[in-house]
């Protein structure tokens, strides 16, 4: 990682994490550094600060690069407690969870990096406070009333 580099929080708590990559426009193919996490949470990819900085078009890039595992963004004053395969939401936003499992065409491996990426078929759950996700089956819950 470059000195102007700079990885923070739930970031680095995945198997893989994003360390650079824009988050003004749609997502250009070249455009996502990533790196070695902790793998604390195994199969993810996490980005922080997610709905503040528009960052959905890196976090699909960065499924699409690596479609088994499922991207976590995670909006700023919240987080997810990890308990086994599941992880709860809480805070005042919300977490983003991009599935990849099922897409059907990516351009990513044949497309110039210039490119703005194609993805069809990836599944978006949008998982507020309260609310839990299960890593293994990949379902989101609500919470219990």
């Amino acid at each position: 990682m470059s000195s102007s580099s700079t990885v923070h929080g739930a970031s680095v708590m995945s198997d893989t994490m994003l360390v650079r990559g824009s988050s003004a426009e749609s997502h250009r193919i070249g455009d996502l550094n990533m790196a070695p996490g902790l793998g604390l949470v195994e199969n993810v990819i996490i980005d922080q600060h997610f709905a503040e900085r528009g960052r959905i078009g890196r976090l699909l890039g960065a499924v699409a690069q690596n479609p088994r595992v499922l991207g976590i963004g995670i909006d700023e004053d919240t987080a997810i407690v990890v308990e086994n395969d599941r992880f709860e939401v809480v805070g005042a936003g919300a977490v983003y969870v991009v599935d990849g499992a099922d897409i059907t065409h990516s351009n990513v491996a044949e497309a110039d990096r210039n490119e703005p990426l194609s993805m069809f078929g990836v599944r978006l759950h949008l998982v507020a406070g309260g609310d839990a996700f299960d890593l293994k089956k990949r379902v989101p819950s609500t919470r219990k009333k």
